[in-house]
């Protein structure tokens, strides 16, 4: 390094960052966790299913019901335990398999709920805390079907993850100016779920460029980037996470 050059900062920064990860128990969620903390963040988790955590990794139940009362109460707690909530990480349930004319219509209202409604009203009162301070990270992870439309037997998860990505490009046009971003992250077939979608995985990999299928800590580095203080001039994008299943 030459004299008087100025060192470049650490493309993943979050450290002391406050974090919420929603979704802390399923999916990539665990790695997120560990990926958060082994990088110096603050890390609340907020679990979706009941009976998740425990005295190994301690968190809240995130509010069922998507009632935006108990919601607000939500974060109040996580930002007396953490601090101002600098980033919030939601991660899928696990999805729904079924054929779109066979599944029971109380599932599609449930998965709704679930997985487009709650991260709406989450997202959205994060993002007002966010914005009255100047900064702020938001990020859902999503899947490729909610983003192509491409997968069978996932309709109910596909409409509601949708949704999700056009609600976030909206919220992110909106808060551009108040230094908040909000990106999504569209995986493909990862680790955490070859035994849950009914898929051939054998016939999958021959169409994953990659060969192989992805990585619970590639999915974690991903949302470190995402939710890192370089990144601030990424915002209304979703990242395919396929390993070249799609491209665009």
């Amino acid at each position: 390094m030459q004299a008087g050059a100025q060192q470049f900062p650490t493309v993943i920064d979050v450290t002391g960052m406050s974090v919420l990860v929603v979704g802390a128990e399923g999916g990539v969620g665990p790695a997120v966790v560990d990926g958060f903390e082994a990088h110096g963040a603050r890390v609340h988790a907020g679990y979706l299913a009941p009976g998740s955590g425990g005295a190994d990794r301690p968190g809240d139940r995130v509010p069922a019901d998507a009632d935006p009362a108990a919601i607000r109460d939500f974060l109040d707690r996580v930002e007396d335990a953490h601090g101002p909530l600098d980033a919030l990480i939601f991660v899928s349930p696990p999805v729904s398999v079924g054929k779109a004319l066979d599944i029971d219509p109380v599932l599609y209202a449930q998965v709704a709920r679930d997985e487009l409604v709650l991260p709406v009203l989450l997202l959205r009162e994060a993002a007002a805390r966010m914005a009255r301070r100047g900064f702020g990270r938001l990020l859902s992870f999503c899947s490729m079907s909610g983003k192509t439309g491409a997968h069978p037997g996932v309709s109910p998860y596909a409409a509601a993850k949708g949704g999700l990505i056009a609600f976030s490009r909206s919220l992110a046009a909106e808060l551009a100016p108040q230094g908040v971003t909000v990106n999504a992250i569209a995986t493909a077939l990862f680790d955490v779920q070859v035994t849950k979608t009914g898929e051939d995985l054998e016939h999958v990999l021959k169409g994953i460029p990659v060969g192989r299928v992805g990585r619970s800590q590639e999915a974690a580095a991903a949302a470190l980037f995402l939710a890192s203080r370089l990144s601030g001039y990424i915002t209304g994008e979703t990242l395919n996470m396929s390993g070249g299943r799609f491209m665009d």
